[in-house]
């Protein structure tokens, strides 16, 4: 195309280059835009995407549709954006995943921060490495399991346990948790109808655990519990637990099967968007304390989290400017190989074929 003139030329392979020209351009700019980009695409390595820094004119307008070319897309500003940036992959999780399991996935992928999300895609809370340790150390409730609505399978996960009586996906709703390691005639005075009961092997003890309606008995060490005690138990709706864990060990894990979503954070979450510019989510990262934030694309739906130190991959857009030359002739790099590549274009987009 005569009349172009190549300002810059800045190439990142893993990239797309934009091939743009001057504001409210004309009919010369974007065809310069155009040409030039499908002359980098068929004589260079890498994708070169012809855009607009402004709307088109009549004149353009007449021309694209004559030769039955596209307009190029609308670039409104090059500045860099969260897009633009190395995202941490860090998956989304769902709210009825335990917190252990939350911990472990987020030890896997070395995050801090772990968005909630729901079945679409979407971020409905968050929950911080902070929170699982202020949530282990503040466990003094022993009511806590079941305000959270735990799921039994979750609590037989996390004390790596087997439910050999009982409905795996029923939830422990109502009562306390409580050891069950006294004689039965003093277990009878603390264990109420509901409680979930950390057991031994004596065949009593559970008895009275099963006599005493508890909802749940978790029974320690892989004792093995008699047909009598199963039978009773699968009569009365009630599940049990055997876990390989001894008793202390079950006490200090069962508070890791509760929910994350009783402890995620859902008001006033910071979210991005991908085509957030870097330099407003920078003034509010600085005025928060949280170390990542969860990133979502132009639908919404969760893509990764950014950090303060993703800043420092930022990857700026590629461009190539492109103008009219304002004296009849142009400045080219690698003139006869653009050239030909030049006239190879004009002769496909002025084929007979493509003005019909």
């Amino acid at each position: 195309m005569p009349g172009t003139t190549v300002r810059g030329l800045f190439v990142r392979k893993d990239n797309k280059v934009y091939v743009i020209g001057h504001k409210n351009p004309d009919t010369d700019s974007i065809c310069s835009a155009i040409a030039y980009a499908d002359i980098k695409n068929r004589t260079t390595k890498g994708t070169y995407v012809a855009k607009r820094a402004g709307q088109i004119n009549e004149e353009t307008e007449f021309v694209l549709k004559y030769f039955h070319v596209p307009a190029p897309g609308y670039l409104p500003d090059v500045g860099t954006q969260v897009k633009d940036m190395d995202l941490h992959e860090t998956p989304g999780a769902a709210n009825s995943m335990s917190v252990k399991r939350a911990w472990k996935l987020m030890q896997e992928h070395n995050a801090v921060t772990l968005p909630i999300t729901d079945k679409e895609g979407k971020v409905e809370g968050l929950i911080t490495t902070g929170d699982i340790a202020k949530s282990y150390m503040d466990a003094y409730d022993n009511t806590l399991l079941a305000q959270a609505r735990t799921q039994y399978r979750s609590i037989a996960d996390t004390v790596d346990g087997q439910i050999i009586v009982g409905n795996e996906h029923g939830y422990f709703i109502k009562g306390k948790v409580v050891m069950g390691l006294s004689q039965p005639d003093t277990m009878e005075s603390f264990i109420d109808e509901d409680d979930l009961v950390i057991l031994g092997n004596r065949a009593e003890d559970q008895l009275c655990a099963i006599e005493a309606n508890a909802s749940c008995l978790i029974v320690c060490l892989g004792a093995k519990v008699g047909k009598t005690i199963q039978k009773l138990a699968e009569e009365r709706n009630q599940v049990i637990i055997s876990t390989p864990y001894d008793s202390f060990t079950v006490a200090r894990l069962i508070h890791q099967s509760i929910p994350i979503k009783y402890f995620m954070k859902k008001d006033n979450l910071v979210i991005f968007r991908s085509d957030d510019f870097t330099d407003k989510i920078k003034d509010i990262m600085t005025k928060t304390r949280y170390r990542a934030f969860p990133v979502v694309n132009t639908r919404g739906k969760y893509i990764g989290t950014v950090s303060r130190r993703n800043f420092m991959s930022i990857k700026k857009k590629q461009l190539i400017l492109v103008d009219g030359a304002k004296h009849g002739y142009s400045y080219l790099v690698d003139r006869p190989r653009v050239q030909a590549a030049l006239a190879d274009f004009l002769e496909k987009y002025t084929s007979k074929e493509a003005i019909q």
